[in-house]
């Protein structure tokens, strides 16, 4: 699976900053760690108080999928 991930490092007394990019790994919980992993290393946070990782978006969906998706999304008030 590949995902579209967003990483925000928090700090207390300055602006946050967000790593964008793509990820692959088999399970959410692999892509969550590399997408955190990548943001570590392009942005290098020191002091950080809060981080949120977001995975916007899985990429390899089929039209199978997406159409499952959005008889569901329907449901959904």
């Amino acid at each position: 699976m590949k995902c579209r991930y967003s990483v925000t490092f928090e700090f207390i007394a300055r602006p946050p900053v967000t790593h964008r990019g793509i990820v692959e790994g088999w399970t959410a919980s692999t892509c969550t760690r590399r997408a955190v992993e990548d943001a570590q290393k392009a942005l290098t946070p020191v002091a950080w108080s809060s981080m949120v990782c977001v995975l916007l978006e899985r990429l390899d969906t089929t039209a199978a999928e997406d159409s499952e998706v959005s008889e569901v999304a329907e449901l959904v008030p």
